[in-house]
């Protein structure tokens, strides 16, 4: 199950992120970083900028914290 937090809903109207790309970087990221905890930092290119999302697992679970264009 994927979750959205009320902020990273926000910035996805705010800079233009559809649900199609974070489910596309969620699949098949280009890189994956682990952070502290069960944070996670997502990274997948799309045409000339890379699309990044912080998330945090859980059991059955992801949380959608954050998402930018690099």
């Amino acid at each position: 199950m994927i979750i959205f937090t009320d902020h990273a809903l926000r910035r996805m109207r705010e800079r233009k992120i559809s649900k199609a790309q974070v489910s596309m970087v969620l699949e098949h990221p280009e890189s994956a970083e682990s952070e502290e905890g069960n944070i996670k930092i997502l990274r997948k290119k799309f045409e000339n900028r890379a699309l990044e999302i912080v998330i945090e697992t859980g059991k059955n679970k992801i949380i959608v914290v954050t998402l930018y264009w690099l």
